[in-house]
């Protein structure tokens, strides 16, 4: 089963994976212990208070920050939306407790008990023992109540999820077979290409509208900074941490100097435009530290792997206003532009309708779970959907991608190997059980939302 599931992995698959963890993460350890604290949101009945967020939000925070390790940073945290993502779960969490509500759905006192009996850590000599349960409890500092109050919660969500799924989700094996051939099978496509640049000598630019940005935005226009930085780069070899070495060099302030103290290699970049240094060290995400460096300054370490760089910022030059006659071009090069992109999306958009489309570039097979197409490019993440066209059939809208627009057509498809569909049979339709179910309780939660009210206090988080 971990073969195939390492070797059929899909998008819906991961994240249906990533979705339970995150969920199970707050469920378990995301109650608040009571108490008289602030409530910055409501479910229903329920509160969430700022102790509770705070406790979640820390755990969802370890959670990515383990996963994606040296890439967690500021840009990576803000992309993840982590304080929306912590809210979200624990309303989740409230809602199905409100569901419990409705559905008359508990934990017994006799089951609860069998629940802490089953918890290897709070048995001796094959049984429950209570000096074990309340060594446990006083180790980890919980208060018995609390605890137990938070248990028979989790057991409580739990089962009414598991109630929810079994009941609203029935497969057969024709279904997941349809699934396995979509998700399996292999896809030819064909597109009528729209290429932005080939329409940018087909637009009329008013000399009026150019002037008139231009009295608006001049300020805007300027040549592109410049940077004369010098770098270490410091590993395993290197004889001393990174960070012991930004706090020596942030007392010598002189990276050459230093660096021959310690044997260290020190490059020297000469002066380069931003465009070159985000170009050239694109993977240190220099957009995050280049612009805050002032003359003579040393960047914080900015790890890759298991290596760290070390930047000084050796000068600096701002850059200064676009004579006229530069600034008015590159007006009429993004007028130029932005209403090419206009004329080649309405194209496009006409023959994602059937109107006069071309469907001159071909593909070759490919499978229907692979996002990138040769001579084509990554298809988005959103356009997902061109892969699961059946022969014949026309995706819907625009696709657009690396300055163009796509319209696909299939032009022929191939059912996966029927062998194949044996051999994978059990393990798929389990793993397509747990998709469908995970959609349904997906879409009950989203009914609940509508039903039950929800007030979050976004301005005390």
């Amino acid at each position: 089963m971990l073969r195939f599931m390492r070797k059929h992995a899909s998008r819906w698959l991961l994240g249906i994976i990533c979705a339970i963890i995150a969920i199970v993460f707050v469920f378990t350890f995301g109650f608040s212990k009571g108490g008289p604290e602030k409530t910055i949101a409501r479910v229903g009945p329920y509160r969430i208070s700022a102790a509770e967020y705070d406790q979640a939000y820390r755990r969802v925070e370890a959670f990515y920050r383990n996963l994606y390790r040296d890439k967690f940073d500021e840009e990576t945290r803000n992309q993840l939306k982590l304080k929306e993502e912590t809210m979200d779960q624990l309303v989740d969490k409230y809602l199905f407790l409100k569901a419990a509500d409705d559905m008359g759905i508990g934990v017994s006192e006799k089951e609860f008990r069998a629940y802490l009996s089953s918890i290897e850590v709070f048995r001796r000599n094959g049984a429950f023992s209570k000096e074990a349960y309340a060594e446990f409890l006083r180790r980890n500092n919980l208060d018995p109540k609390s605890f137990e109050d938070r248990e028979r919660k989790v057991m409580t969500i739990d089962r009414v999820a598991r109630i929810i799924g079994d009941n609203g989700v029935r497969v057969d094996e024709s279904a997941a077979h349809d699934a396995y051939v979509k998700e399996r099978g292999q896809i030819k496509l064909a597109a009528a290409v729209f290429d932005l640049g080939s329409y940018k000598d087909k637009v009329d630019i008013d000399d009026k509208e150019v002037t008139s940005i231009y009295d608006r935005e001049k300020d805007a226009y300027r040549s592109e900074n410049t940077y004369h930085l010098r770098y270490m780069l410091i590993n395993d070899k290197s004889g001393v941490r990174d960070d012991q070495a930004y706090m020596e060099l942030l007392k010598t302030k002189d990276m050459a100097v230093y660096g021959r103290s310690k044997g260290i290699e020190v490059t020297d970049l000469g002066v380069l435009k931003e465009s070159e240094v985000m170009a050239r060290f694109a993977a240190l995400k220099p957009q995050n530290w280049l612009k805050s460096l002032g003359k003579g300054e040393i960047s914080l370490p900015v790890r890759e792997g298991d290596r760290s760089f070390i930047f000084q910022m050796a000068d600096r030059e701002e850059g200064k206003p676009l004579p006229k006659e530069a600034a008015v071009k590159a007006i009429r090069e993004r007028i130029a532009a932005e209403k090419a992109n206009v004329m080649a999306r309405v194209k496009a958009e006409d023959a994602a309708r059937g109107k006069e489309a071309k469907f001159g570039k071909e593909t070759a097979f490919i499978p229907r779970n692979v996002m990138m197409i040769q001579g084509v490019g990554q298809i988005p993440r959103d356009d997902a959907g061109v892969l699961a066209l059946s022969k014949g059939g026309i995706y819907g809208k625009p696709v657009s991608i690396g300055g163009k627009y796509y319209v696909f057509k299939c032009t022929d498809e191939k059912q996966p190997d029927n062998a194949q569909w044996e051999k994978d049979k059990e393990t798929y339709k389990r793993i397509y059980e747990a998709m469908m179910r995970e959609a349904f309780l997906t879409s009950f939660k989203e009914g609940m939302k509508k039903s039950v009210k929800i007030k979050i206090d976004w301005n005390e988080i």
